[in-house]
């Protein structure tokens, strides 16, 4: 049995929790201040020891894409293509790998993993921050419904290093395939360009 009092997120302001683990059961009550939470945690211990509390089986926690989806369905102030980019990032990299599994199983090392597995595939940097985002707002979504305590993905440091990418330029015979091929899409319109890229490409390498 244990009961214990504290704040999820410290600060002066945040609510006071009470934590109740009992028989392999766990719950939270958010009280307020600090003092009221350990008045409602001597007579929950108080309750415990008689047998009368009466802990309730919660429901199970939604997975992650059912969660997703209700938070996409929330009011949010974002721009078309800010939603369309989140349910790219979801659909295609996201939901693949967590959405089966409910929100409050998912770890702070699955996430890591995940995302290092992504950079191991060759996504940039940048690309996967934007994977990032929407994962976070979905579990930061779990935990105002308290159906996790703390966000697993806050704070999480990723750590990689910038890759170099080598150019391969073109061989004398891939240059005149393009040429031939610019002569003849649309119109021609790209021939000139791409005849002084090349070209300028050329007096570089004779340099």
């Amino acid at each position: 049995m244990g009961v214990r009092v504290r704040q999820k997120v410290k600060g002066k302001g945040n609510p006071w929790w009470v934590f109740i683990s009992h028989n392999g059961k766990r719950t939270s009550r958010k009280v307020g201040d600090k003092k009221a939470s350990e008045a409602v945690a001597s007579t929950i211990r108080a309750k415990l020891q008689l047998g009368d509390f009466g802990f309730e089986d919660k429901k199970p926690a939604p997975t992650f894409k059912e969660h997703a989806k209700m938070w996409l369905a929330l009011p949010h102030d974002w721009k078309e293509s800010t939603r369309e980019n989140y349910l790219n990032n979801l659909n295609n990299h996201i939901l693949p790998h967590f959405g089966s599994i409910p929100v409050n199983k998912i770890k702070r090392k699955d996430l890591k993993a995940f995302l290092n597995k992504k950079y191991a595939e060759g996504l940039n940097l940048n690309t996967i921050k934007l994977i990032r985002v929407p994962i976070n707002g979905v579990l930061a979504y779990a935990v105002e419904l308290e159906l996790i305590e703390s966000n697993p993905l806050r704070d999480l440091v990723l750590k990689y290093k910038k890759k170099k990418f080598e150019i391969d330029p073109l061989t004398e015979s891939e240059s005149h395939l393009l040429l031939e091929h610019a002569k003849i899409f649309v119109d021609g319109t790209y021939y000139p360009s791409i005849l002084c890229a090349l070209r300028r490409q050329q007096h570089k390498n004779h340099l």
